[in-house]
């Protein structure tokens, strides 16, 4: 320290006689992309970190700061994530763009593995943590919000704070700074709006900061579109594969079914991850037209209206255990885990805008015309094998009016079914979408014990 000291105010005196420049801001420049620039995932070499012979801070040392620090040149050690298919051929695409590590092929996942990363409420948890910096605790990032300033596009001195990371596509309008994050549920939002706290997070390159009025709106639009984004996801990946019907991802329930439920109490049903109520929409009595769907990004016209009385007198979501409890009466209750709970979503006061309940409509149709097709080319396959694609596992003869088709969609999700799709995106968002529209009564949302407590002086 004694001749560092010196060195630093000789550098600081050197500093001050040079003629002042200002610094020049450059756009930054996009990085090409070059397929014969790979990454070295090798060794580096030896530093002697030794103080023997050295006059100064290895601190000061170059070379031996940049060997110790550039993490890509160290080898990779730990082996790379289980994935559900591994293909040798995109795996080595991946490595002669550098994107994975050479001499490393991941393994599959095994049954178990696949059984964990069917379930939705895990693969939540198993999401990143996030500070929720209303609550203050550190959450999954699956279960909360992020909102970044963008700058206005006729102000651009001006930014605005919005949602950020709910839809699939990555806004551009996005300027420095983190993300910030904050708890999936509307009073949060609403709470941060009123008491402007969200003003500390400006950053240099804006003057004002500010939260528009329909904010609670916005978020709740855009997580509605997240649902449609995931249907026609799911939609493209099942008109693009060639492997067989079975077992459906997603199919309509019979009335049997329907009724059976609504009447126990319970799915029966072991790889069900969601129900989807959606009834067709009536016409419009004035203009004797169905309404339009909706599925862009833009506000649709009915987005503020009132909601009706019958979207009032529904909930929202109903949790419903996934067996019946005579499956357990031979069993010791202090020695087995709970059943699972399956969330039963009602589509009217899910989706209160008729165009956007219109769009849900329609996306469901698409999927599950993929599901028919799919299940046709089956037939044409091996009629023997598609026999038993998607029964009923309500036992008995059921009559012609019982096999028709209701207004809810099984939404199924195990480790046989991720071969063919993946519907726990789709559980995701719609669960998200519960959190934010669950109300302060609404003891199964588990969102008020997140809320900070006011403090008390002392």
């Amino acid at each position: 320290m004694p001749r560092l000291i010196p060195r630093l105010l000789r550098s600081l005196e050197h500093a001050r006689s040079l003629p002042w420049k200002p610094l020049r801001r450059t756009a930054p420049q996009r990085r090409r992309k070059d397929a014969t620039i790979t990454r070295v995932f090798t060794r580096p070499e030896e530093v002697d970190i030794t103080p023997t012979g050295r006059r100064q801070s290895i601190l000061l040392d170059r070379q031996s700061v940049r060997l110790i620090y550039r993490h890509a040149r160290y080898q990779r050690e730990k082996a790379p994530a289980p994935q559900l298919t591994v293909s040798e051929t995109k795996w080595a695409a991946k490595q002669r763009r550098g994107r994975a590590p050479l001499g490393i092929l991941p393994r599959e996942m095994t049954e178990e593995e696949r059984q964990f990363w069917a379930n939705p409420y895990l693969r939540m948890l198993g999401s990143p943590l996030r500070r929720c910096l209303v609550s203050e605790f550190l959450l999954p990032r699956d279960m909360l919000i992020g909102m970044a300033p963008m700058r206005l596009p006729e102000q651009r001195d001006k930014a605005a704070f919005l949602p950020a990371g709910l839809s699939n596509l990555r806004s551009r309008d996005q300027i420095g700074g983190k993300i910030r994050y904050f708890l999936c549920w509307k009073p949060v939002v609403e709470h941060l709006k009123t008491t402007g706290g969200f003003k500390r997070w400006r950053t240099n390159s804006v003057s004002e900061l500010s939260m528009h009025s329909l904010i609670v709106a916005q978020i709740g639009h855009e997580l509605r579109m997240r649902v449609l984004e995931e249907l026609d996801i799911l939609a493209q990946r099942l008109r693009r594969i060639q492997q067989p019907s079975s077992p459906p991802l997603l199919r309509w329930l019979t009335r049997s079914e329907w009724n059976a439920i609504k009447s126990s109490g319970a799915v029966p049903f072991h790889n069900a991850v969601a129900i989807l109520v959606v009834p067709p929409l009536n016409k419009d009595p004035e203009t004797k037209d169905r309404p339009k769907r909706h599925d862009s990004h833009e506000p649709p016209e009915d987005l503020l209206q009132a909601p009706t009385s019958s979207s009032q007198a529904l909930p929202l979501s109903v949790l419903y255990p996934a067996t019946t409890a005579g499956d357990y009466s031979h069993v010791d209750a202090l020695r087995i885990l709970p059943p699972a709970r399956v969330p039963l979503y009602n589509g009217v006061p899910l989706f209160p805008s008729r165009q956007q309940r219109a769009a849900l409509r329609a996306a469901l149709g698409r999927v599950l015309a993929a599901e028919h097709y799919a299940k046709q080319r089956a037939k044409l396959q091996s009629p023997v094998a598609s026999k038993s694609g998607d029964q009923s596992e309500l036992p008995g003869q059921l009559s012609k009016e019982d096999k028709k088709a209701s207004h809810a969609v099984l939404v199924c999700s195990d480790e046989n079914t991720l071969f063919r799709g993946d519907t726990v995106p789709l559980a995701i968002a719609l669960w998200r979408l519960r959190m934010w529209e669950a109300s302060e009564e609404d003891k199964d949302a588990m969102v008020d014990w997140v809320m900070l407590r006011p403090r008390t002086p002392y």
